[in-house]
């Protein structure tokens, strides 16, 4: 499909589907995750180098981090504006933008619009690009209501999982732990 020109720009092609619940969503975002324009992309992976740019070679913690650490990041080509700005979903759409949109997003306007998914999607796509383990936690904090998603990355010298949450922010271990239901999604 061809994407669709307007006063926003080029905008893309979008296909809905009912929203079916979480794992059909953790489905569809290991897909992007492993596909084409996810792991397999090489504009993400130039990101993803961009992102590293400034951590030492085998400081594979220091990868992880600098991951996390670039949700909560000012655009350097949008002074006071987030390079990945969170916002909600509708009320009644799931979307996903996969990696490579977001990329192009950023490229365009220096900026993205993300939610949870997003932001997992594109942290774990991140970890995946430079040799990492990552799987998706979904959490739920009320009885069958898995409302939330985050990203686990495993840092391998100590073999510790690492938990990234960038819409909890500093918080993000405490939310974890308030969760009353848990559904891991590993990618490998």
């Amino acid at each position: 499909m061809t994407p669709h020109r307007s006063f926003l720009g080029k905008l893309p092609t979008a296909k809905l589907a009912p929203f079916r619940g979480a794992r059909d969503t953790l489905r569809l975002m290991a897909e992007m995750t492993l596909g084409p324009r996810g792991e397999q992309s090489p504009v993400v992976r130039a990101f993803t180098t961009w992102v590293l740019r400034d951590v030492w070679p085998k400081d594979y913690n220091g990868e992880i981090i600098a991951i996390r650490n670039v949700f909560v990041q000012m655009s350097p080509w949008r002074p006071g504006t987030p390079l990945f700005r969170y916002t909600n979903d509708p009320r009644h759409v799931e979307f996903v933008k996969d990696p490579l949109r977001q990329v192009e997003e950023i490229i365009a306007g220096g900026t993205t619009a993300v939610d949870c998914d997003e932001l997992s999607l594109m942290a774990a796509t991140m970890a995946l690009v430079i040799g990492r383990e990552a799987e998706y936690v979904a959490l739920g904090f009320a009885p069958d209501s898995l409302s939330h998603v985050g990203v686990r990355v495993r840092e391998p010298k100590s073999n510790t999982w690492i938990w990234l949450d960038s819409v909890a922010g500093p918080r993000e271990r405490d939310a974890a732990n308030r969760a009353t239901q848990i559904l891991t999604w590993n990618l490998d």
